[in-house]
C-alpha cells in the first residue's frame, strides 16, 4: 500500500514539480522554434510556404494561447502533444510524403517526457492514427488517380498491412515513451519522499537534542540556585557578625581587619547574588 505524503513531502513535490515544469517549458520554446523554422525551410523544396508559415503560425497560437489563457492548468501540454502531431503531418505533406518526415514524430513523442506526464503520449497517439488511417484511405482508394489531385501523404505503397505495422511500432514507441515519462514522475516522488523523510529525522533529532539541552540546562541551573542559597545565609552571617564586632572594640588595628573581612565578604555576597540572579533567570528563560 502507497504511503500517504505528509504535508512537508506534498511541498517539496509541488516545488520539484514546478520546477521541472518551468524548465520544460522553456526546453519547448526553442523545440518549437526550431518546429517552426524547419517547416519555413521546407518550403523551399516544393514553395509550400502558405503551409510552412501559415499552418507553424497557427500551430504557435494554439499552444501559446492555452498557455497563457490557462495558466493554473496543464491543459497547454496536451495543446502541445495535438500541435506536434500537426507539425508532422504538415512536414510528410510539405516533403509531398517523404517517408523520413514519419520520423519527427517519435521526436517529439521523446521530447514529450521532459513533462513525466505519460497521459501526453494519449492525444499524439490518437492524433498519428487518425492522421495515418484517414490519409492512407484517400491516398489508396480517392485520390489515386496520378494525374489528378494528390494527397502526399506517402511516396511508398501504404496498404493496410503497411499501415498496421506502422501502427504497431508507432504505438509500441509511444507506449515505452509513456511509460519513462510514467516512470521518471514515481522517481522523483520516491527521491523526494525519502529526502523528506531524512529531513524529518534530523528535525527529530534536532528536537530531541535540543530538548535534552533544555533538560541538563534545568538541572544545572537547580544546582546553582540551590549552592547560592545555601552560600548566601553563611556570607549574610559574617557580614552581620562584623559588623557587630567593630561595635565593642576600638582597637584600629582591629577595626582595620574587620573593615577588610567585611570588604572580602562583601565581594563574595555580590558574587553569590549575581550567580543566584543569572540562575533564576535561566530557569525562567530556558532558551536563553
Amino acid at each position: 500500500m502507497k504511503r500517504k505524503a505528509s504535508l512537508n513531502e506534498q511541498d517539496y513535490l509541488h516545488s520539484f514539480m514546478s520546477t521541472m515544469t518551468e524548465k520544460s517549458d522553456t526546453i519547448i520554446n526553442y523545440v518549437l522554434a526550431v518546429y517552426f523554422l524547419l517547416g519555413i525551410a521546407l518550403s523551399f523544396k516544393y514553395d509550400t510556404w502558405e503551409i510552412g508559415a501559415g499552418v507553424g503560425t497557427l500551430n504557435l497560437l494554439a499552444y501559446y494561447s492555452a498557455k497563457f489563457f490557462l495558466k493554473n492548468s496543464k491543459f497547454y501540454q496536451y495543446v502541445l502533444s495535438v500541435v506536434l502531431a500537426i507539425f508532422m503531418a504538415q512536414y510528410i505533406y510539405q516533403m509531398h510524403g517523404l517517408f523520413e518526415m514519419h520520423f519527427t514524430v517519435f521526436v517529439a513523442s521523446t521530447i514529450l517526457i521532459i513533462y513525466q506526464n505519460w497521459k501526453l503520449q494519449i492525444p499524439l497517439t490518437l492524433l498519428v492514427i487518425l492522421h495515418h488511417g484517414a490519409l492512407a484511405y484517400l491516398q489508396n482508394y480517392v485520390y489515386n488517380d496520378a494525374n489528378g489531385l494528390q494527397i502526399y501523404f506517402s511516396q511508398v505503397n501504404f496498404d493496410m498491412e503497411t499501415f498496421l505495422v506502422h501502427v504497431v511500432l508507432a504505438g509500441a514507441v509511444f507506449f515505452m515513451n509513456g511509460y519513462w515519462a510514467y516512470y521518471f514522475k514515481a522517481h522523483s516522488q520516491n527521491h523526494i519522499s525519502k529526502i523528506s523523510d531524512e529531513y524529518e529525522l534530523e528535525n527529530i533529532k534536532l528536537a530531541s537534542a535540543k530538548f535534552s539541552s533544555m533538560s541538563a540546562t534545568k538541572e544545572y541551573n537547580d544546582f546553582i540556585h540551590k549552592t547560592t542559597l545555601d552560600l548566601k545565609m553563611p556570607v549574610s552571617s559574617v557580614l552581620k557578625l562584623i559588623d557587630v564586632s567593630k561595635g565593642h572594640t576600638d582597637n584600629d588595628q582591629l577595626l582595620n581587619y574587620l573593615e577588610m573581612m567585611k570588604e572580602s565578604a562583601k565581594k563574595i555576597d555580590d558574587l553569590v547574588n549575581d550567580i543566584h540572579f543569572k540562575s533564576v533567570s535561566g530557569k525562567t528563560n530556558p532558551n536563553h
